[in-house]
């Protein structure tokens, strides 16, 4: 089985940069979770609002390390590509990175759980999004 990625665009906007027009750095978190957010409801077919609203589950963050290789400016457009390093029945790590151009600029490993919203303990993925997640593998 191949690996696939997910991969999204993004520009980057004045709410993401300081007053020189630099990403300011904890903006790019807003990029990476938005990034998951977009692979979880257009790659696996489990958007966040039916995660949360009608299924009552969530994906908490248990451990997040990133990386900061350039700086990025307002106005350029980032490739941003979404895999899974690790899979496990209740948790999983996804590896995002942010690409201009050829340029990396930055990168982030989230290890984030999935978990019942109304026990707030971990469960396991339901079965046919498992299988999803393997995809990415």
């Amino acid at each position: 089985m191949t690996s696939r990625v997910y991969k999204v665009q993004k520009i980057i906007r004045m709410q993401h940069c300081d007053p020189g027009g630099v990403v300011f750095t904890p903006q790019y978190f807003n990029l990476f979770v938005e990034s998951i957010e977009d692979w979880f409801r257009e790659g696996i077919g489990f958007g966040f609002s039916r995660m949360v609203s009608e299924s009552k589950q969530g994906i908490p963050a248990m451990k997040i390390v990133a990386r900061f290789y350039k700086p990025s400016i307002l106005g350029e457009m980032l490739e941003f590509k979404v895999r899974v390093k690790r899979l496990r029945r209740q948790n999983i790590l996804i590896n995002v990175e942010a690409i201009c151009g050829e340029e990396r600029r930055c990168s982030a490993d989230f290890l984030h759980g999935f978990a019942s919203l109304s026990s707030l303990s971990l469960t396991d993925w339901p079965e046919e999004v498992y299988k999803k997640l393997e995809e990415y593998l």
